[in-house]
């Protein structure tokens, strides 16, 4: 086997690892929807069932990235990007610490709160942002082994809707300051969207990760 297929066959393995780690990512974003519109319904049985799904795929995460540690360990110099795909691998698994907090800060919602319509729109127009970068981020990641042009314009993608995250946030923020009845319920609510943009933030890292992955497929 020559060395430029032996990099071949060690960068597509890599990449298959990454890939699973984002799915699971995505995953687990999915699931604070569930989370929500159970809070929403009152079903505490779905808002436990959630958290737990989120604590498993967190779980899977971990998996991955040390399953992506062996196998980089293991091809050594022969993958030159290896340092970027680690960094990618990094940045993946940063998002899901920002999942759990966004899981764990909506659990302590009042139910005052999330039958509020101007707050139960908002956080849910807000989770389904979220959700759609993360979604654009897998397909940016998918593509790295098949199209690395297509994954930086999937990139771009993730980078608009992070910017309509960030609107979206302050113009929540600005709402609840004005409207919240009690403290309780100034913080709770304040915390779950500044949350959800925090985790949108860790999105555009991972992006930028896979992009600096991209230029060097």
């Amino acid at each position: 086997m020559s060395g430029q297929e032996g990099e071949t066959q060690a960068r597509r393995r890599t990449v298959v690892v990454l890939q699973d780690e984002m799915r699971r990512v995505l995953d687990a974003s999915r699931v604070l929807l569930e989370e929500f519109n159970g809070l929403v319904k009152g079903d505490k049985n779905q808002v436990s069932a959630a958290i737990e799904r989120v604590r498993r795929a967190e779980e899977d995460v971990m998996t991955l990235r040390t399953a992506l540690i062996r196998e980089l360990s293991q091809v050594g110099t022969l993958l030159v990007n290896r340092e970027d795909l680690l960094r990618a691998a990094f940045a993946v698994e940063d998002i899901f610490g920002y999942i759990n907090g966004v899981a764990f800060k909506m659990s302590q919602l009042q139910k005052s709160s999330v039958k509020n319509k101007k707050y139960k729109d908002s956080i849910t127009a807000l989770l389904g942002l979220l959700i759609d970068g993360i979604s654009k981020l897998n397909e940016s990641i998918r593509a790295l082994s098949l199209n690395p042009d297509q994954s930086i314009q999937m990139a771009s993608q993730v980078q608009q809707i992070e910017r309509s995250v960030d609107n979206d946030y302050r113009e929540l923020v600005a709402t609840v300051m004005k409207t919240a009845t009690n403290v309780k319920e100034l913080i709770t609510v304040k915390e779950v969207v500044e949350a959800i943009e925090d985790c949108a933030d860790a999105m555009l890292d991972a992006s930028d990760a896979s992009t600096i992955l991209a230029l060097g497929m």
